[in-house]
């Protein structure tokens, strides 16, 4: 587990697939995902154990320390040791915990697990180019924009772009360090 002031992250567990379900089944919060259509149980926890034997990434839910309820999720796929580097993702379920800075102290956690932890040289992450927060969140972490995909996925009935930005282990460092 990895601690932050507020949250905390820990591996998913057949328990968290409710939350999971909730969240991207909420039309609200599905608009911040690349998920077009609700989501089942039974195929979540399909989902679920099909991802816990796949090497090559980790998922993790987001808990409040005061009282473990979850309120969102992160983690890493594309994990590739060789070249030392993973694609990150994460997102807040719980809408009140928009706005509160709660993504930073998430973002915070995945970084400090990607580097000190996994031991990886590079984080990058694919954000859509009109989430202007999530953009500006990354930019205030050390993400740079490596560059933008036009039309790069179909989601929510539309082409949409997305921006590659990145981190690597020597920024979060200077960063950490500063």
């Amino acid at each position: 587990m990895a601690y932050e002031d507020r949250v905390y992250l820990r591996l998913m567990e057949e328990k968290d697939i409710p939350y999971k379900v909730k969240w991207v089944n909420d039309p609200i919060v599905r608009r911040t995902l690349n998920f077009d259509y609700p989501i089942s149980e039974i195929g979540t926890k399909q989902w679920l154990h099909k991802v816990a034997m796949d090497s090559s990434r980790k998922d993790f839910i987001v808990c409040l320390k005061e009282n473990d309820k979850p309120i969102g999720y992160g983690g890493f796929i594309n994990i590739d040791f060789r070249n030392s580097k993973a694609e990150s993702y994460m997102g807040i379920g719980e809408k009140e915990f928009w706005g509160n800075g709660y993504a930073k102290e998430i973002r915070r956690l995945l970084l400090e697990y990607s580097f000190e932890e996994l031991g990886l040289n590079k984080i990058y992450s694919y954000v859509w180019t009109q989430n202007e927060k999530m953009v500006k969140l990354n930019e205030k972490m050390g993400f740079k924009i490596e560059g933008k995909l036009v039309q790069d996925i179909f989601s929510h009935g539309e082409y949409r772009d997305r921006y590659v930005m990145s981190i690597l282990r020597k920024d979060y460092l200077a960063i950490k360090n500063s």
